[in-house]
């Protein structure tokens, strides 16, 4: 009985400390102002897209072909190279004209080299900056109908508990960005089920740097 009565005094005195602690800091600082903020895992929604990991892959795909081509455009110029300088002396008038198709030859493919890892490059961004949009929109439809103030990028993966045995798990941890949210307050599944109901998912192969339009994005969230 007695040690249940100094339990009792213990967590009397250590709520009523804690509650003076807060008074105190409260008297030092301004105190926040309360507020409603969801999360969204960005990584998981792209990774759960009806098509931006598809379009990727098919523009990786087309971009890797065309590279390949290049390639065997460049080796096809060197052979050409070499045969003409077993072929022809360096001194006479056909090597001379040869010899500087086959540079003209090589300049124009380098020059369209640059060009088309530019062009990769523009419909890549266009694609993550589209895709992204589509994610953006989602989110707003979906805060202002659940009414919250504000919506923070998070990944779950930094959620996994920190193991010293796995120092990894310790450095990721304390690079997560969002160190408390309620659960019940995630909008991922719920951004991703919008996605899926709004956004019509395309083959791999066609399509490549463009995803599908959001159908209806004014449309409300998916229940959760």
């Amino acid at each position: 009985m007695l040690f249940r009565l100094r339990t009792a005094v213990f967590v009397v005195f250590t709520v009523a400390s804690s509650s003076l602690a807060f008074a105190q800091i409260g008297s030092q600082a301004p105190q926040p102002q309360p507020t409603s903020t969801a999360v969204v895992d960005l990584d998981h929604v792209l990774d759960s897209h009806p098509t931006f990991i598809a379009t990727m892959e098919a523009l990786k795909a087309e971009y890797q072909k065309t590279m390949e081509d290049f390639e065997a455009r460049r080796k096809k110029l060197a052979s050409d190279a070499s045969q003409l300088n077993d072929a022809l002396a360096p001194d006479s008038p056909e090597f001379k004209k040869k010899q500087e198709t086959l540079v003209g030859e090589d300049s124009k493919l380098r020059l369209e080299v640059v060009n088309k890892e530019k062009e990769f490059g523009e419909r890549q961004a266009r694609l993550i900056m589209d895709t992204y949009n589509q994610v953006v929109t989602a989110v707003d439809v979906a805060a202002k109908h659940y009414k919250y103030d504000m919506v923070v990028r998070y990944s779950r993966k930094q959620n996994t508990k920190m193991d010293p045995k796995k120092p990894n798990t310790v450095q990721i941890g304390l690079d997560r960005e969002v160190i408390f949210f309620n659960p019940q307050h995630d909008l991922t599944d719920t951004i991703v089920a919008m996605l899926k109901r709004d956004i019509q998912a395309a083959p791999a192969a066609t399509g490549a740097g463009k995803p599908a339009q959001t159908a209806n994005p004014g449309n409300g969230p998916v229940r959760r």
